[in-house]
């Protein structure tokens, strides 16, 4: 499913520039039927995929529901307080989630040491390429977006498999 959502995402970004929009700008088009599947589909991706490196279940179906909810709030200026939490649920549901990677690494130290100092290295390399992006680019754009699905999705992937 993982690789689906990533194709899927590439896919939607021939429908909006991602340089200077985000996945948010197909809402208010006419594509807007593929922004809610894809935010169907990334919430149900990434939810089963940390039901694969964790036992907390509820805790990942709580954060995936706040962020499917925060995916389908309108982002338009006649609704502000709709805008705003468009942007702070799931922005706050990613930190919490970048947060939840590190701890499960730091437990991965327990058991393989080793293994955990490498895994470890790739977190903080792909958290500085997307400071460095939003940095850059001072806002959240599609690179930026498809950037954070692409690192989650890897750090999941090498959980995964060690």
């Amino acid at each position: 499913m993982q690789i689906i959502t990533l194709i899927y995402s590439i896919i939607l970004l021939f429908f909006y520039h991602p340089l200077y929009q985000n996945y948010t700008s197909l809402m208010n088009t006419s594509f807007s039927f593929f922004y809610y599947s894809w935010c169907v589909l990334l919430t149900l991706s990434l939810c089963l995929t940390f039901f694969k490196v964790t036992s907390l279940k509820k805790f990942i179906i709580f954060l995936s529901l706040f962020f499917f909810i925060g995916l389908i709030l309108p982002y338009h200026k006649n609704y502000p307080i709709f805008s705003t939490l468009h942007v702070f649920i799931p922005l706050s549901c990613i930190i919490i989630a970048l947060l939840f990677l590190a701890y499960l690494i730091k437990n991965k130290q327990k058991s393989e040491p080793i293994l955990a100092h490498k895994i470890y290295l790739w977190f903080s390399y792909g958290l500085s390429i997307i400071a460095m992006f939003i940095i850059f680019f001072s806002q959240i754009n599609g690179l930026i977006e498809i950037s954070v699905l692409l690192f989650i999705n890897f750090i999941l992937y090498v959980l995964q498999r060690s």
